[in-house]
């Protein structure tokens, strides 16, 4: 396969497995964050479908953050460090909820929040770039702080994840939930569908008016020491624009993000939890596959120097080393699926149901 299209064919299974990985984050959320929470009670270990209690996300954030470092070793220190830092806090939810007594919700709670909003904030300093230099053998040098990158957009950014999580995962538990939890999980739904619009829309009116995206253009001449190589960035595409605009069908994503969220309030409203629950998954992929195809082909953009900017034609391995990996991935890739399907159906005759001191089961 040729490399150009090697590279393309990464850049779409990274982005399948983004979104595996959010789609696994949101089953977690609401089992472990949002039922102890609507109960009420402490949060015991759950044992039902509707607690997913296999790692689904961490295999896929693990796979995820394996194969950003070996399809884009530049990016494989920083790939490493943000892997592990989510990793860390969805652990720490974890433990949180396992050692949890009544009362002690809201502490779960706080934990349980920080990775999907962490992640809308990493998706928003994308959007915005960040302030790193490259030259040379120097490396990667980075001219920010850490206050730096909770910008007002970045903020925005988090709530839009969080809502857009947090509403996946009640549509989770009104489908899987017993019924002294479905009308909560509902409330619970239609809030964050409500917030996921308002701050969605804001987020894009604000980057479209504001933020300074970029653009690649060809060059004649030679690469230079710290040159792009081939191409030339150029700070002229307003607010990330340049692909919808070049390609009108790229529009139906953002479309699609705003059509799943009404569609899952629609469902909300009229008692229908499957429906809620697939729309809440298409607003989940519409979003990560709207902010995929603002940057493309930019990975990581430079906000201080930007022919520093990560792309995908420069950021990738050689052709042997994406080759290899693919015939890995098609064996691999199609197993983590079946086995997130299995897992997502397994126990599905369990209903969830509150007590008194806790959380009990019995079969439907």
């Amino acid at each position: 396969m040729d490399h150009e299209l090697l590279k393309i064919v990464w850049w779409l299974l990274i982005g399948v497995m983004l979104i595996g990985f959010v789609l696994g984050e949101s089953l977690d959320m609401g089992a472990r964050v949002l039922v102890p929470w609507l109960s009420g009670q402490g949060a015991e270990p759950l044992q039902s479908s509707a607690a997913a209690p296999q790692p689904i996300n961490l295999l896929w954030l693990l796979a995820l953050g394996s194969t950003l470092a070996l399809v884009w070793p530049s990016l494989g220190g920083l790939a490493c460090l943000m892997t592990g830092l989510v990793s860390l806090l969805i652990l720490l939810r974890r433990s949180a909820w396992q050692a949890a007594r009544p009362r002690q919700t809201c502490r779960v709670l706080a934990i349980g929040l920080l990775p999907a909003a962490l992640l809308g904030g990493m998706l928003g300093n994308l959007l915005l770039g960040l302030p790193f230099s490259r030259c040379g053998q120097a490396g990667m040098q980075f001219h920010g702080s850490l206050a730096g990158l909770f910008s007002p957009f970045a903020l925005l950014s988090g709530v839009v994840s969080l809502a857009m999580v947090c509403q996946c995962g009640a549509t989770w538990v009104m489908q899987r939930g017993g019924h002294s939890l479905y009308q909560p999980a509902s409330r619970v739904a239609g809030v964050a569908g409500v917030m996921f619009l308002a701050s969605f829309i804001v987020a894009a009116i604000g980057l479209a008016a504001n933020a300074r995206g970029y653009s690649l253009w060809a060059v004649e001449r030679p690469a230079t020491l710290c040159g792009p190589g081939a191409f030339v960035v150029l700070a002229n595409n307003p607010g990330w624009l340049a692909n919808f605009q070049a390609w009108p069908a790229a529009g139906l994503a953002p479309v699609l993000a705003l059509s799943g969220t009404l569609m899952s309030l629609f469902a909300c409203t009229h008692a229908r939890p499957r429906m809620a629950l697939l729309g809440s998954g298409l607003t989940v992929g519409a979003t990560l596959c709207s902010v995929g195809l603002a940057l493309f082909p930019f990975i990581l953009p430079s906000s201080v120097q930007p022919s520093a900017s990560m792309t995908l034609w420069s950021a990738a391995s050689d052709d042997r080393t994406l080759g290899t990996l693919l015939i890995l991935a098609s064996v691999l890739l199609p197993m983590l699926l079946a086995y997130t399907l299995a897992a997502s159906l397994k126990g599905s005759h369990l209903l969830i149901e509150s007590r008194p001191l806790g959380l009990g089961f019995k079969a439907s």
